[in-house]
């Protein structure tokens, strides 16, 4: 088949779960002999207008000049709300010239304006749709960001899409009570590369990880009001906090207001390698995000053997049990954080056994299985358009 593959980001730049779900699938699909075109933001500087890599053919669509990338903030929102409107010559373009079999858009956070053309020309479009949103997101997100999501998350039950894939149950029941027909509705969870991941003999014995975009809806600052606490009672304990992003100096600044500037490093961001490395290192993986589609960060420290403490969140619950692979944790999120991570700091057997059982949970989920789950749905369309 040929298919399109529409996504905001480049397979080539950083991004999270759902940017790292478009690079795993596409170069799969491609792998089992499908030919693949991605269509995307230009998300970095100096990428090429063309190239081809992991088997599938990249087109980057240019949305801002190169010189305005040294602003990450304005940079990183700037591709990505623009992409849906500059795009559409180049996917016009592409729909003209050489028509898809099927069209599959990644939504991160919401959709383009794809569906209108693959509707107009009768072409089968696949959404992959990562989270449900209600009005708790303007706590998340900016006003703007919120509204935008909120109004076009409506494409999903106006527009005819073939087929949606969602990563949670969770998601296909807000989705179906949303209106959305749950026929269309496909749960394909996210995957992780789980042999990569393996507990370090010499792991760290007070260290926490957390890991995400640094920015408001991640929780980065109740997690270091958190840690403070924590500090009260384990003063040998250290926090690494992996990410980038609009907030770093902010928290920062936050961790110096609250005595723990010397516990705590910001190693900004850092490659896959690394990221799993401190993983396996860890003693405690704590996770305060307002809003997830899946949570991939949490099934990766299962995998590297590391119990899990996090605010509550409804997506979760497809993969992690409160008590069996760590705890969740309600409001007083900041209080509770801190008595969760104490306890598991004060119990290494506890920690030990959490990790072996989390580890064994987590080899359930494989990029191999969410790539063949989707190439399913992707094909069963082939078979209908043929029928």
């Amino acid at each position: 088949m040929e298919v399109l593959y529409i996504t905001k980001t480049s397979p080539l730049s950083d991004g999270g779960g759902g940017e790292k779900r478009a690079r795993e699938v596409t170069k799969r699909l491609a792998a089992r002999g499908h030919e693949v075109t991605i269509l995307c933001g230009k998300t970095d500087a100096g990428l090429p207008t063309r190239t081809r890599h992991n088997g599938c053919t990249i087109r980057h669509v240019t949305c801002i000049p190169d010189a305005l990338f040294r602003f990450p903030a304005f940079s990183f929102f700037a591709t990505r709300y623009l992409f849906a409107l500059l795009s559409i010559p180049a996917l016009v373009g592409r729909l003209q010239s050489d028509q898809p079999d099927v069209i599959v858009e990644n939504m991160t956070p919401y959709p383009t304006l794809t569906v209108l053309f693959a509707n107009l020309m009768g072409i089968p479009i696949v959404a992959v749709q990562h989270e449900f949103y209600d009005r708790s997101c303007y706590k998340t997100y900016g006003p703007v960001t919120a509204t935008i999501q909120l109004t076009v998350q409506n494409f999903l039950r106006i527009f005819r899409y073939t087929a949606i894939i969602v990563p949670t149950t969770y998601v296909k029941a807000e989705l179906a009570a949303y209106g959305v027909a749950e026929h269309r509705i496909t749960v394909v969870p996210n995957g992780i590369e789980w042999e990569r991941y393996q507990r370090d003999a010499d792991s760290d014995k007070t260290t926490l990880v957390t890991v995400g975009r640094l920015s408001k809806r991640k929780g980065q600052a109740e997690v270091l009001r958190a840690f403070a606490a924590v500090r009260a009672d384990h003063a040998d304990a250290s926090l690494e906090v992996l990410g980038d992003g609009p907030a770093r100096e902010r928290l920062e600044r936050l961790a110096d207001d609250l005595g723990v500037g010397d516990a705590v490093t910001f190693h900004g961001y850092v490659d896959e390698e690394e990221k799993i490395t401190r993983l396996n290192r860890a003693s405690v993986f704590v996770f305060g995000s307002t809003q997830e589609g899946f949570g991939l960060v949490l099934l990766e420290a299962m995998a590297a053997g590391v119990p899990v403490v996090a605010r509550r969140l409804p997506v979760y619950v497809d993969f992690f049990t409160d008590g069996r692979n760590g705890h969740l944790v309600d409001e007083p999120v900041v209080s509770n954080l801190a008595r969760a991570v104490g306890d598991l700091l004060a119990d290494e057997s506890k920690r030990d056994t959490i990790g072996d059982r989390n580890r064994r949970d987590a080899a359930d989920y494989d990029w191999n299985r969410t790539a063949e789950e989707t190439a399913a749905v992707v094909e069963s369309i082939e078979t209908q358009v043929r029928v």
